[in-house]
């Protein structure tokens, strides 16, 4: 077997590394077993990288070390871990067998930026534990849109941030050249040290390598020539050691620092020469193996012990032997404090519920915290310089995580300094994007609040939600109003407003971006009105006239053949007049639930039915309300039928050469790429209903829309033509399990069948 493909059994253990032989647990999830978790590893054991192979074997020997002494609440601990060879293809390949075949509890320990990264999507998509990822990108602090993920270093950007926050302090008048990786660690922490320095200190070259790279030589006469007497070293371990030792050969002698991930005296200080690493600056938040002073004399002797007997053949100076350690001795904290709920839920509810923990090995005064909301268990560091052959820590605990620095409006307020007001100005404005909501408190709004929430990226994407009226006023404010960039519009409102030859050619003005989802009718009356049809007549409250709400209303209305006597007031704002009896029905054409509805405890009113009927279904969906939407006003178990109004993102059919055009493409690109993030909660439940292949009959999409689902969502052979998607099956068709009428799925089968039933005529 080779190691790619069999479990890797350390030198150090002869316990955890084969693969069980014990009961399976089936294709689901892994049955917690009363006896011992699963857990599985990839780690770079040879290749590039080797050197963090190191780490791997660290915990796993660490977790040996527990099993020996008696395991976890009963349970003995079992890692199966592969060689990747810090190559993302072959981490997938690996992580798909652990979680698929070998059916770990969780993975822990993964090294390297693209290959957590290669993995990331699947394992939350799967639900399992993705734990403590070793590798300091921003990616695995992301607890809304990766809530299976948590990391464990500090940050590369923060960790720049320190080196900037240390320059500008002692040697402000500096100049910086740069040597990193040319991947996402090497591209984050020069965006950390740029963001730190802040334009206060000049960067005068940078110089890039490939992992796959021989040597960097040409990169380093290339940095020696710019004249820079500040070198920054973002590289892994066998990079560094040529960096040090080459600029030693060229007798060039810069001030020099060493990213954390490569200060390891056994795997770079050793090899690359300690004479030519003497005055190495870097940073640390863990100790050096005999570092006795800074770990404490009963510290230090449990650590000897240790590596004297789980891993004999390797240096107690070795840095990566102390991560491993430290992050063994981490998920022993974890799993310890799930007791016997080894569910892979109560996993990671234990392991964002890390406080205040000062592990030994770590510098002292650097605490562990992590919550729901922060999955960066280590955000500080001291920095620390190699003399007389041995690293020294210095100065005070810094934070690279600066309160003023995570505001977008700080930094802009701060960026005065070194950019004219003007030039500034012009690049705020240059990616923002207005977009013309609702009423306080509608769905509309909500949904704007949304995307400002997911897709804001500073000057890269700004989302200005606007507050407006509804659908008729976003109409009026997409064509007429300066600045307005798209809105949220209800798809009969175009219908409506051509029918009545209320505005010449406007479907050819209009563009959709997307169908964003279904808005269902409300019809709130005293439980006398039994029927929609019974509002012949009756005063009814319609909202705004410039409101969706009042479209829908009266062209269902006029569909049906019912003429009330109208009100045009905010819903909300009529229910005194509704309890008083001086209106006799509210309608609201909302996303369910509606906030201001849930809010009714009146026993004397109800949610009338709005029947589907044939003269309604070219234009509207069947849907339900429910017990669940709305507990106060549909008794338990019951559903009220109803119908339901398509809402799209719409813009004016800008000129592709226009900077409009671009504006709405940015939009397009960010917002399609974030679908998933919003679909989950907290956002508004009605994201679940947006899928990008939909079409919209009757509307055109617009261009850079269309072109980001032919990239990144084609139409596979066979797919329909007509609806953009596989129509999903009918109701209780064999195979497939039944779709209720009021699921979104169910809603695009029948527009699916009835365009396809017009087009046949």
């Amino acid at each position: 077997m080779t190691q790619s493909s069999a479990p890797r059994r350390s030198v150090a253990t002869a316990l955890v590394l084969v693969a069980m032989t014990g009961p399976a647990f089936g294709q689901g999830l892994p049955a917690p077993s009363a006896t011992e978790i699963r857990i599985g590893n990839t780690a770079p054991y040879t290749g590039p990288a080797s050197a963090y192979g190191i780490i791997a074997k660290g915990f796993i020997a660490y977790l040996e070390k527990t099993n020996a002494e008696g395991g976890i609440n009963g349970r003995k601990v079992n890692v199966i871990t592969y060689d990747d060879a810090y190559e993302p293809t072959k981490t997938m390949a690996m992580t798909r067998k652990l979680v698929e075949e070998d059916n770990v509890l969780l993975t822990l320990g993964t090294i390297g930026t693209n290959t957590n990264a290669a993995i990331q999507p699947y394992l939350n998509s799967k639900k399992v534990p993705h734990l403590f990822a070793l590798s300091g990108a921003a990616a695995w602090d992301q607890p809304q849109e990766f809530p299976w993920t948590i990391g464990f270093l500090p940050t590369y950007t923060a960790e720049a941030q320190i080196f900037a926050q240390y320059l500008l302090e002692n040697h402000p008048r500096s100049k910086i050249a740069v040597l990193y990786q040319d991947d996402g660690m090497g591209k984050e922490y020069l965006k950390g040290l740029k963001d730190g320095l802040g334009g206060k200190m000049p960067i005068v070259a940078e110089a890039t390598y490939k992992v796959s790279d021989t040597n960097i030589d040409a990169q380093m006469v290339k940095l020696k020539a710019s004249g820079a007497d500040v070198l920054m070293e973002f590289t892994t371990p066998k990079f560094a050691v040529m960096a040090i030792k080459r600029s030693a050969e060229l007798g060039w002698r810069p001030l020099q620092f060493a990213a954390s991930i490569s200060n390891s005296y056994t795997a770079v200080i050793q090899p690359a020469g300690p004479q030519n690493a003497e005055g190495l600056l870097s940073a640390a938040y863990r100790l050096e193996g005999e570092d006795v002073a800074s770990a404490g004399e009963a510290v230090f002797r449990d650590w000897s012990n240790f590596m004297q007997r789980y891993m004999p053949g390797i240096s107690k100076t070795n840095g990566q032997a102390v991560l491993g350690y430290l992050v063994g001795k981490l998920t022993v904290e974890v799993l310890k404090n799930c007791g016997d709920d080894l569910s892979r839920e109560n996993i990671m509810r234990q392991a964002r519920l890390l406080k205040g923990i000062q592990l030994p090995m770590m510098v002292q005064g650097i605490l562990i915290n992590t919550s729901p909301s922060d999955h960066a268990p280590i955000e500080q560091m001291r920095m620390m310089r190699f003399t007389n052959g041995q690293w020294q820590h210095f100065g005070p605990v810094r934070s690279g995580v600066d309160a003023g620095a995570v505001s977008e409006s700080f930094k802009t307020i701060f960026k005065y300094g070194t950019a004219t007001k003007r030039d500034l100005a012009n690049q705020l404005n240059a990616n923002t994007v207005s977009l013309m909501t609702g009423s306080f408190g509608s769905t509309y709004a909500q949904v704007g609040a949304d995307l400002a929430s997911v897709l804001d990226n500073g000057t890269a994407l700004r989302i200005l939600p606007v507050m407006g009226r509804g659908s008729v006023q976003a109409v009026s404010d997409i064509l007429l109003l300066r600045g307005v960039d798209a809105g949220i519009v209800r798809k009969d409102t175009l219908s409506y407003l051509d029918r009545k030859d209320f505005a010449k050619d406007i479907r050819n003005q209009f563009v959709y971006v997307a169908k964003m989802f279904n808005e269902e009718m409300h019809v709130l009356a005293p439980r006398t009105i039994k029927s929609v049809r019974d509002l012949d007549g009756k005063t009814v409250v319609v909202d705004l006239p410039d409101s969706s709400t009042f479209v829908t209303a009266i062209n269902v209305f006029e569909q049906l053949g019912i003429r009330p006597h109208l009100v045009y007031q905010e819903p909300r704002l009529a229910i005194d007049q509704l309890r008083k009896g001086e209106v006799d029905a509210i309608v609201a054409i909302e996303g369910k639930p509606v906030q201001w509805l849930n809010q009714i405890t009146d026993r004397n009113l109800h949610l009338v039915p709005v029947e589907y009927a044939k003269n309604l279904q070219e234009e509207y969906l069947p849907s339900k309300l429910s017990s669940q939407d709305y507990p106060n006003l549909v008794a338990d178990g019951a559903l009220v039928e109803t119908i339901a109004a398509e809402a799209v993102l719409a813009s004016y059919n800008w000129a592709p050469n226009s900077d409009r055009y671009r504006r709405l493409a940015l939009l397009v690109d960010t917002m399609f790429d974030k679908v998933t993030q919003l679909q989950r909660p907290p956002f508004h439940p009605k994201w679940k209903e947006m899928a990008p292949r939909a079409t919209v009959s009757g509307w055109t999409r617009f261009r850079a829309a269309q072109e980001w689902l032919d990239r990144n969502m084609p139409l596979s052979s066979g797919t329909a033509a007509v609806s953009g998607a596989v129509p999903p099956p009918p109701r209780g068709s064999v195979g497939s399990a039944a779709l209720a009428p009021q699921d979104p799925l169910y809603r695009e089968f029948l527009e699916w069948r009835a365009n396809r039933a017009k087009s046949a005529r």
